[in-house]
């Protein structure tokens, strides 16, 4: 398996840290991107890039991933050498439904997110459910002009 730092490129993500993506090799990660199936775990969105990468030393070989599982009763996962345990694992399986439901139940707009929102709370357009993306600030400014926003944290498929 290779290790590769990937990077969101999306308006919404561009000052997120990079996250890992694990894959079998090059061509797995090649073949995965072309076929749009590598998506941010924040946004969703599939303006990922594969940033450059240096070879992994292992430093200290008396520890292994055996041991830290042992040591701390969790089992590693997606991150940046974090580990998580049982109950995060259930906090994640309710946010993939929470995802799931919300792309079911509405419709995705994108970037234009902020601009429909306003648009239907001036009655410019029909009001209806939807999702998209929204930096930060513009989040805020929403919230200060009256208007409720949901911030869901948007986390990539059990595959």
């Amino acid at each position: 398996m290779i290790k590769y730092k990937l990077k969101c490129k999306s308006t919404y993500c561009s000052n997120e840290k990079e996250f890992d993506g694990w894959f079998q090799n090059i061509q797995a990660y090649e073949t995965q991107k072309k076929r749009g199936l590598i998506n941010c775990p924040i946004c969703g969105c599939e303006e990922v890039v594969k940033l450059l990468t240096t070879p992994s030393v292992k430093t200290n070989k008396s520890k292994n991933i055996d041991d830290i599982k042992n040591k701390n009763n969790t089992t590693p996962i997606f991150g940046e050498g974090t580990l998580v345990n049982d109950k995060s694992k259930n906090i994640a399986a309710i946010l993939r439904t929470l995802k799931k439901e919300i792309q079911k139940n509405s419709t995705f707009v994108g970037d234009k997110f902020v601009s429909q929102v306003r648009s239907m709370k001036d009655g410019k357009i029909k009001e209806k459910p939807i999702h998209g993306h929204g930096t930060n600030e513009e989040i805020k400014e929403l919230r200060d002009e009256g208007i409720d926003i949901v911030n869901v944290p948007w986390i990539s498929d059990d595959h």
